[in-house]
């Protein structure tokens, strides 16, 4: 298994989880966010959670803190019980991948207001990642615009 090492950040980062698994990780149950693909990011890395559909928002924010890479079979068992799953739930997942990720969350605040699909698409087109997105300063500001909860996003960064 690696682990990375910190460094700096590529922006602010928007990560579409299921919004049974936001419920999750707001309520401290689940810390790490599983991901068959490994991002190219850091610990130290500012995170906006969307929630996708039905909630279909930006509801919280939170760093990386870790980012763990290894074998499906190596990373269950390092991180099984901190991502609110069952093994069958991360075996079904991981089918057929021969390498795994996990991304340790930390400093996870609820975002109020949370900002909207219908927000985020006032200001132009936009379509929510179906992993991720980076997002730099001014790519925030042409997203979020004035919306009351762009100075927290912005302070991510």
């Amino acid at each position: 298994m690696t682990r990375a090492t910190e460094s700096g950040h590529r922006g602010l980062m928007i990560l579409s989880i299921q919004p049974h698994h936001v419920a999750n990780i707001l309520m401290g149950h689940k810390t790490v966010e599983l991901r068959r693909i490994r991002p190219q990011i850091d610990p130290g890395q500012p995170v906006a959670i969307y929630a996708t559909a039905p909630v279909s928002a930006v509801v919280a924010t939170c760093r990386v803190s870790e980012v763990v890479s290894g074998t499906p079979t190596k990373l269950k068992r390092a991180v099984l019980g901190q991502s609110a799953i069952t093994g069958r739930e991360f075996d079904a997942y991981f089918r057929g991948c021969t390498a795994a990720t996990a991304i340790r969350l930390v400093e996870v605040n609820a975002l109020s207001p949370a900002v909207t699909l219908a927000d985020l698409r006032a200001h132009r087109a936009y379509h929510p990642p179906q992993t991720w997105h980076f997002f730099t300063q001014s790519a925030l500001q042409d997203l979020v615009g004035d919306h009351a909860s762009h100075p927290v996003l912005a302070t991510m960064l």
